[in-house]
Formats: C-alpha cells, sequence, structure tokens
C-alpha cells in the first residue's frame, strides 16, 4: 500500500519548517548570504516535490530563511563609524512611549538621516531616551532631533535577558539619547496617537492606578505604567499572560465577530446569493481581529497572532476541512514564512507548545463535563509548558493552574468585554471603564493573597539542553492517556530540571565571578557551602535596576538560594543602587557597607571570618574613617593558603598608597581595578604590591569616562599583567583554590549566536 502523500503546507512541511528555523538561530556565527539564499532556493525546489523531498526542502528552507531574515536584521544596525557621533534625524515616534522620573523612552523610525553634511540611511527603528524634559514626547509626533546612537549591544551574564537577540527579534538599528530637539510637530497622528488618547482616557476614567495599569495593559497594550511588584505578583502566580493582548484574547474578539457576523448573515437571507455565510463570518472575524491587533499597536508578537488567525480563517472560508493539528500547523506555517525568527520569542513557543499540548492530551478523549475539561486543561498546560517556563525564566509558579482556573475567565470573559466596551462607546462608555476598573481590582486583590502563599514560585537555574529535553520527554509521558502504564515515570524525566545538579567550588577552595553590569560593580564570591555579594550594581530612575534585572537572575542561574553576606563598598550609584532590590530578596542576609552608606553595619579593617577553609578580611577603612565616598570604601581580600582575590571598590592613589605603606596583605592573584580602572587609582605601587596574574576592569563599553584608562592598561602590559575587561568579555567566573587560579571561558565567548555583537 502507498504511502499517504505528504501535503505541502501540512504539519510535517510545518514541523519541518520550524525545525530549520530553529537549526538556523543555534549556530554559533552567521554564515554568508550566498550560503542563506542558496539554502531558500534548493530548499524551494525540494519542497515543490510530492514526496519525502518535500519534508528536507521545508527544513532546508526554513534554514536559508532564517539567515535570509539574520542577515536582515543584522544589516539594518547602523555602521560602527556612526557611533557617539552627532547624528540628525527626522522621523515619527512610533509605539506608546515610556516614560520614568527623569527620562522617556519611545521607538523612532527615521526617514532622513545626517552625519554633518552627509546624507545617511538608517532602517529599523531606534529606541531613545530623552533624560530630564518637561515636555512629553508624543506618540506619533514627527520630529527633528540631533541624537547620539549606538549599536544595540547587551550585557552578558549567567541567566541574564539578551538584549541582542530582542534587538534582532524588533529589528531595532540603534539605541541612544536624545541631545537635542530641533524641531517638532507636538500633535500626535496615525494609530499610536489614538493608543495614547485611549490609554490617557483609562489613566483618567479610572482612579485605582493599578487597576488603571492592568486596564491600559489589556486596552492597548501599554505595560508602562505597571509597577514593578505587581509584575512580581503576576509573575509568582503564573498570571504574566494575561496582562498582554494575547492570541486568545485576539481570536476570542474575532471569534465574537464571526459569531455576530454569522447571526447578521442569517437575518439577510438574500445576502447568501452573493456571499456565503461562511466567507462573511470569517471576513467579520478577520476585520474585528485586526482593529484590537491595532489597538495592541502591531507589535510582532501580534502581528504573528494575526497572521496566523488569518491563515485559518482563510481555509475555513474556502471550505478547507482542518483537523485541529492541521489548523496548528497551517499557523506555524503562516507565522514562520511571515516572520521565522519568531522563534526567538518565548510568546511563539509557550503560545504554540501549550496549544500543541491540549491537542495531544485531550483531543480524542472520551467526552466529560465542561468543567472537567476546563480543570485538565490547566493541568495539562502546567505539566507541558513548566520546560518552557523554567528554561524562559527560570521561575516556576506552583500554584499557577489553581489561580488560572478563575483568572482566565475572569479577564477573558468579564474585564476584558466590558473593557472594550467601553473603549467603543467612547466618552458614554466611562461607567463601564469604571466597573471593568472594579473588576480588575477584585482580580489584583485576589493574585495578591495568592501570592503570599508558600513556595508560589520556586526560582530555578536556566537547564542544559540535555535537563530541558528529558523534561520535555517527561511532560509528554506524563500527559499519555491514562490507561498507558508507567505514565508517573515521566515525572523521573523531570527531575534533572527540577532538582538541577549545581556547581560548587569544594572546600578550601572559592569562586569568584565578576558580573557584567554596565558601568558599576558587583561580583559574587562563593565558597562551598556560602555565598557573598560584594556590590550590587547601578539603578537609575529610568527603571534599569541591575539589582533587580541582573543580580538577582545571577543568583538564581548561579544555584544560589541564601546570601550569609552582603558588602556594599560605599554609596555611589553605581555600586549601591542595585541594594535595595538584592536585600528584599534575600532580607536575613548580614550587610556591611562603607562609612556613610547607612546600610547595616559599617566595614572596619580586622574584620575577619572563615567559611570552608576560605578566609575573608576587611582591609580599609580604619575605625572611625570618615565617610569619603571613593575613599571610604571596603577592600575585601579572599584568600585560601598564598592565593587570594582583591577587591578594593573605588579607592585612590592616597589609600593604595597607605595601605602600601601599612604593609596590609595585598598580594593577590586576581584584581579587580580599583575605580574601574582609572588614572587616579591603579599606581605603579599598588600594583607591584598586589602583583596580580589578572586584573578585572569593571566597566560599561564604550563608557563616557575611559574606563580603563590608557595609561593604566599600559601599566598593566609593562608588569605583564593580563586584562580581562566585563565589557568586552561579560561576566566570567574565577576558581581559585590552594593551588592557584584557573579562569573560565567568559559569557560573551560562550555559546554566540549570530545576532550577538562581538
Amino acid at each position: 500500500m502507498d504511502a499517504a502523500p505528504i501535503a505541502p503546507f501540512g504539519r510535517a512541511a510545518a514541523i519541518a519548517l520550524l525545525a530549520g528555523c530553529l537549526l538556523g538561530v543555534q549556530l554559533p556565527g552567521l554564515p554568508s548570504a550566498g550560503v542563506a539564499l542558496l539554502a531558500c532556493a534548493t530548499g524551494c525546489v525540494a519542497w515543490r516535490r510530492g514526496d519525502a523531498w518535500r519534508v528536507l526542502g521545508a527544513g532546508l528552507f526554513g534554514f536559508g530563511w532564517c539567515l535570509v531574515h539574520l542577515h536582515a536584521a543584522m544589516a539594518m544596525r547602523i555602521d560602527a563609524a556612526w557611533e557617539d557621533r552627532p547624528l540628525r534625524v527626522v522621523g515619527q515616534v512610533v509605539g506608546l512611549p515610556e516614560v520614568f522620573p527623569d527620562r522617556q523612552r519611545f521607538d523612532f523610525v527615521a526617514r532622513d538621516a545626517w552625519l554633518g553634511e552627509r546624507r545617511l540611511r538608517i532602517e529599523g527603528e531606534l529606541r531613545l531616551s530623552r533624560w530630564r524634559d518637561p515636555v512629553p514626547i508624543v506618540a506619533g509626533e514627527r520630529l527633528e532631533l540631533l541624537v547620539v546612537l549606538r549599536r544595540p549591544r547587551g550585557l552578558r551574564n549567567p541567566g541574564g535577558f539578551d538584549f541582542e537577540r530582542l534587538a534582532a527579534e524588533r529589528r531595532i538599528a540603534a539605541i541612544g539619547h536624545v541631545r537635542e530637539i530641533r524641531a517638532r510637530s507636538s500633535v500626535g497622528t496615525g494609530l499610536d496617537a489614538r493608543r495614547a488618547a485611549l490609554s490617557a482616557r483609562i489613566a483618567a476614567t479610572v482612579a485605582d492606578r493599578e487597576a488603571a495599569a492592568l486596564l491600559r495593559a489589556l486596552a492597548v497594550g501599554d505595560q508602562a505604567a505597571i509597577p514593578d511588584p505587581l509584575w512580581d505578583v503576576f509573575r509568582a502566580t503564573g498570571t504574566t499572560h494575561l496582562v498582554a493582548i494575547s492570541g486568545f484574547h485576539i481570536g476570542l474578539v474575532g471569534a465574537f465577530a464571526g459569531l455576530l457576523g454569522g447571526l447578521a448573515h442569517r437575518m439577510l437571507p438574500r445576502a447568501g446569493w452573493s456571499v456565503p455565510r461562511r466567507v462573511f463570518a470569517a471576513c467579520c472575524a478577520l476585520l474585528a481581529a485586526a482593529a484590537y491587533s491595532g489597538l495592541a499597536g502591531l507589535s510582532l508578537p501580534v502581528q504573528r497572532t494575526l497572521a496566523m488567525l488569518a491563515a485559518v480563517l482563510v481555509a475555513i472560508a474556502w471550505r478547507r476541512r482542518l483537523p485541529a493539528g492541521g489548523a496548528l500547523g497551517l499557523a506555524v506555517l503562516a507565522v514562520l514564512l511571515f516572520d521565522p525568527l519568531a522563534v526567538l520569542n518565548a510568546g511563539f513557543w509557550l503560545s504554540f507548545g501549550g496549544v500543541f499540548c491540549l491537542l495531544y492530551a485531550l483531543d480524542g478523549r472520551s467526552p466529560q463535563p465542561w468543567w472537567r475539561g476546563y480543570a485538565k486543561a490547566q493541568g495539562v498546560a502546567f505539566v507541558a509548558l513548566l520546560p518552557l517556563g523554567v528554561a524562559w525564566f527560570q521561575q516556576a509558579s506552583l500554584i499557577g493552574p489553581l489561580v488560572n482556573l478563575p483568572a482566565i475567565p475572569w479577564i477573558s470573559f468579564l474585564v476584558v468585554p466590558v473593557l472594550l466596551a467601553g473603549v467603543a462607546l467612547g466618552s458614554l462608555g466611562e461607567p463601564l471603564l469604571q466597573f471593568a476598573g472594579l473588576l480588575a481590582r477584585v482580580y489584583l486583590d485576589g493574585l495578591a493573597i495568592a501570592a503570599r502563599a508558600p513556595l508560589a514560585a520556586v526560582d530555578l537555574p536556566p537547564p542544559g539542553a540535555p535537563a530541558l529535553l528529558l523534561a520535555l520527554a517527561g511532560a509528554g509521558v506524563l500527559l499519555l492517556p491514562r490507561a498507558v502504564p508507567g505514565r508517573a515515570l515521566g515525572a523521573l524525566l523531570c527531575l534533572p530540571l527540577l532538582l538541577p545538579r549545581i556547581a560548587q567550588p569544594p572546600p578550601d577552595a572559592f569562586d569568584v565571578v565578576v558580573l557584567d553590569v554596565g558601568q558599576g560593580l558587583s561580583v559574587v564570591v562563593r565558597t562551598a557551602n556560602h555565598a557573598l555579594l560584594f556590590d550590587a550594581g547601578p539603578a537609575r530612575g529610568e527603571g534599569h535596576d541591575a539589582g533587580e534585572a541582573i543580580v538577582l537572575p545571577a543568583l538564581r542561574a548561579l544555584g544560589i538560594r541564601r546570601l550569609e553576606r552582603v558588602i556594599i563598598s560605599h554609596a555611589d550609584n553605581d555600586h549601591a543602587g542595585g541594594a535595595p532590590s538584592v536585600l528584599r530578596r534575600f532580607a536575613t542576609a548580614d550587610v556591611l557597607s562603607g562609612p556613610g552608606t547607612g546600610l547595616g553595619r559599617t566595614c572596619e579593617a580586622g574584620m575577619a571570618w572563615r567559611w570552608d577553609g576560605v578566609s575573608f578580611e576587611i582591609l580599609h577603612p580604619g575605625r572611625y574613617f570618615p565617610a569619603l565616598r571613593n575613599e571610604s570604601s571596603c577592600v575585601l581580600r579572599v584568600s585560601v593558603g598564598p592565593h587570594a582575590a582583591l577587591l578594593p571598590g573605588d579607592i585612590g592613589a592616597l589609600i593604595e598608597a597607605r595601605l602600601v605603606h601599612a604593609r596590609a596583605p595585598l598580594a593577590a592573584d586576581l584584581l579587580l581595578l580599583p575605580h574601574h580602572g582609572s588614572r587616579g587609582s591603579n599606581t605603579p605601587a599598588f600594583l607591584a604590591a598586589v602583583a596580580p596574574s589578572v586584573a578585572v576592569a569593571a566597566a560599561g563599553h564604550r563608557n563616557r569616562f575611559g574606563h580603563p584608562a590608557a595609561d593604566v592598561v599600559a601599566r598593566l602590559q609593562s608588569a605583564a599583567i593580563a586584562l580581562h575587561a566585563s565589557a568586552e568579555a561579560g561576566a566570567r567566573t574565577y576558581r581559585i583554590d590552594a593551588r592557584g587560579m584557573v579562569a573560565q571561558r567568559p559569557d560573551r565567548r560562550r555559546d554566540r549566536r549570530p545576532w550577538q555583537e562581538p
């Protein structure tokens, strides 16, 4: 019997296309454009065939198509020769600007650009900041700006967010700041201006700020007003998916519009002579979904959802019988042909993965009451998406299924319909908006109670590929039909994900992890059973908090669940700014800080302790030393036998000379250059006294201070001291024991991907 033919746009082709795209983004570098085009052409030829070559062709085309888009995304980034130079750009604000206490951030499309008298071409979006300007940037406004730009470059840390991946996915050409606004229209035009007006109307109508922030996110995709503590509640309860204008909400609006369109068609019998009811209902559904997507700002995730819905509705309108799996496969094809870089987005995997697992676990099962099927669907979604959630967010909400049981219908069938009705009715809809605010308040109060439950959310390190694949296989086994014996064994396959083996230093050894926090400092020192944090990086009013965004994810990725001690060397923001976020999470940690910092006890020379055979000693400041900011920095030496690491904070030449003169035990294998490698520190006498084999400059990429200073770099080279810069290498780990020091490969050079800057 001949095998069934492989459909050109069936499930097998969709899986092959997805596999090809996934392979493309896993490459350590970006092959030439010729390779990408050749793969696309060869794949197209093979895809047209009707046999098994079709699957291979779809996969090869997906591989090449993904590389083509990666080349296009990287080509959009500005020329490196334009960086840090004033450019004049004329264009329009896109999306909704974000407002912070001392900064505004917005996306901008440049229609024209000039470097001096030379005209430039900038493709892609610019992500710009405007500092300390009381006049707000208006969505849709046309501006002429003087800007300073840089290519997108992210910080690289264990468990950290990959901004360069986001830049590739969203086609961001550069980031930068506005030096001067030379001309502006002061009036926004277009869809984004309408979205901003609706967001402002909701904020003015609903007095409850948190409820209004949630409604603004659900109505127009404006999430900027949601405070960080509320995001913590959403994450702890597993309800972050309900904050966004999700594919489910867009589909729900489309389904409701399709139902109304079908009813209207039945009331007009003659309409069936020209337009079939199925086609009319599908058109109504697509138009309504497109309108709601427009309210969401037509971001790339929303565009992908709309493309998926359009593919399914076209199939329905053409009377194509699609089984559930076929519809899902067609949706995957539509999304990936539209944008193969969708595989870089967590929403792609969570949405398609969730639907696939629901079909896998529930399709074809015996009929059951709706409430039982709904509850089972929540359990299926939890088991199926647990591995993906840990992989993307390093967190699992154990109460998520229970919270989502009432949360999903409350938001989807109460809050969103009332909200959209209030928006559609204009000024007549204010009572509905206020009622939606009350419904949102009840929802948020319930989430706050649930978030306080013990073990509401569990932090886990990001899994390696073997642990993730085993967990996905285990979830598949657990979701097999009840009659299949041995289903419970699937839980064993999930153990490497849920109970990961953490690589810790042995006794009589310690690790020093220098994090990449930009222009600032944060270092983790870990022994076999203890952990210490030295400084917590910067936090600024524009919403960037290194403690929350970098330090806590890094500690989670390193498997550190308890900090015994936190040392804040001095009060400067680039060292102490992230401390409050860290101390909220590790409230039991003993805190030492420099004079005048106001955190915990004041560190004093002579303080010493020993953990797991490793000695810790404070060398500076002495008792009664005044609060002199940099000069009063805590200086910590960590040693095992004759080998050590020295963490001197931001001390300058004067304190260096005092330490050398006092014959303090400065010798160390690893030195964090004082004050990020500034020329006011790192004197020849100090470097000679420390005599390190490696010096680390914790400084931002192309920072405005010029750290590390050129003469300091020359001084290190003349002394044969290796220099490691966090801006160039990312986070780096050093293992020190009685035999010496070993440096691990830096994060920026490990597991490279084609969208990353060198």
